[in-house]
């Protein structure tokens, strides 16, 4: 009864409709229902495979748990999946009052419902238990015994998922076009940018130093009134969206070795930045994603211009890494004035785009049953935390 058509279907609102994890079996056989809406250019045979492969990544191995709604009285093997979603648990940051607190937390994705099934309720009625079991979720060892927030990437734009408390946060970009070698005339070789390994990013943006870095700024935040929270970007998130991009290009350009630059940086201003390449069904939608910038703030009017033309070299590297893999741009989240300054200097009619339907980044917060206020703001809300 998985995948076939069932003669008759519970209400929305049953008292026969819980919410488990998924089975093995059961947990393929949601793969197999969403693949419809977001398989893209593989074959159902690789995305099965993808999404083994990115199960088994550090970031979600033991972490990633799939949920199906489904009805109490049929026996497990024989349930019918009326709705589904994953949820990973993460490692976040907690500031308030001067204190920086380290705490677990869910992101949730791969929200489905068939379409056959949609119009009665199931998503609806996921959310609402989901809303409720998330908040012990996997808690057992921690200090407070239940997450503060979850945090998802809405596709459907910003009401629906603001009925069950997550609401929508900044989802902001910009982008700027792939520009091939020959257009930029030597403006990459003669930068003092240098394409990043993995490796690198580890040593120049995972690094105790980064990571210590930002607790001091989340500290400072927290000094002023309302809870802070981050998601810790640690370098298990770089590898998990490596991981994807370098499984399809084992499956689409199997003529090529797999990319091996993830990022760019300039060592003399300290400017740093990690991507990844995201393919789409055809090349336009084939995008190089900016995952996380790191720079320490000027102090100066003459520090900011180094800064700014150092992010500048940085995002022409990008755009020819764009180009050289056949990706229409490259496209970075929630700029900073800063970043905004070196778009300017590519791109002077790039604009800042405010996204209303797709990737909007939301946040449910339970944090002022904690006694930590209603209010609560969202840091490094940056592109490495979807997933």
């Amino acid at each position: 009864m998985i995948a076939a058509d069932v003669p008759s279907l519970p209400a929305g609102d049953s008292p026969d409709l819980i919410l488990v994890p998924a089975t093995p079996h059961e947990r393929i056989e949601s793969i197999k229902l969403n693949s419809v809406a977001w398989k893209g250019p593989l074959n159902l045979e690789s995305y099965i495979a993808r999404e083994d492969h990115l199960y088994n990544q550090r970031l979600t191995r033991e972490n990633l748990t799939c949920w199906i709604l489904v009805d109490r009285n049929e026996p497990e093997g024989e349930r019918t999946i009326l709705s589904s979603c994953e949820t990973y648990r993460k490692k976040a940051l907690l500031a308030h009052n001067g204190t920086v607190e380290d705490v677990k937390t869910h992101g949730i994705g791969s929200v489905y419902c068939r379409p056959e099934f949609r119009g009665k309720g199931y998503a609806k009625r996921m959310l609402e238990e989901l809303s409720r079991r998330l908040d012990t979720w996997q808690m057992e060892k921690e200090s407070r015994g239940q997450s503060l927030f979850t945090i998802l990437f809405s596709d459907i734009g910003k009401k629906f998922y603001a009925q069950f408390g997550w609401r929508p946060f900044q989802s902001s970009h910009m982008s700027l076009p792939a520009v091939a070698r020959e257009v930029l005339n030597g403006a990459v070789e003669n930068s003092k940018t240098r394409a990043l390994l993995a490796e690198d990013i580890k040593n120049s943006m995972c690094d105790d130093v980064t990571l210590a870095k930002v607790r001091e700024c989340m500290q400072i935040a927290s000094q002023s009134p309302g809870a802070k929270i981050a998601i810790i970007p640690d370098f298990d998130h770089f590898i998990w969206h490596w991981a994807r991009e370098e499984f399809y290009t084992e499956k689409l350009l199997a003529h090529r070795a797999p990319p091996t630059i993830k990022g760019a940086g300039d060592d003399q201003a300290r400017v740093y930045c990690a991507w990844n390449r995201n393919f789409g069904e055809t090349p336009e939608n084939n995008v190089l994603y900016i995952l996380r910038w790191v720079y320490d703030d000027p102090k100066s009017a003459a520090e900011e211009q180094v800064l700014i033309e150092a992010m500048a070299g940085i995002l022409r590297r990008a755009q020819l890494e764009a180009h050289e893999w056949n990706m229409s741009k490259v496209e970075f989240w929630n700029p900073s004035p800063l970043l905004e300054k070196a778009v300017s200097l590519l791109d002077p009619k790039a604009e800042l785009v405010h996204r209303e339907e797709s990737s909007i980044a939301s946040l449910r917060w339970t944090g002022a049953d904690q006694g930590l206020g209603k209010n609560v703001t969202w840091l490094l809300n940056e592109k490495f935390t979807w997933c």
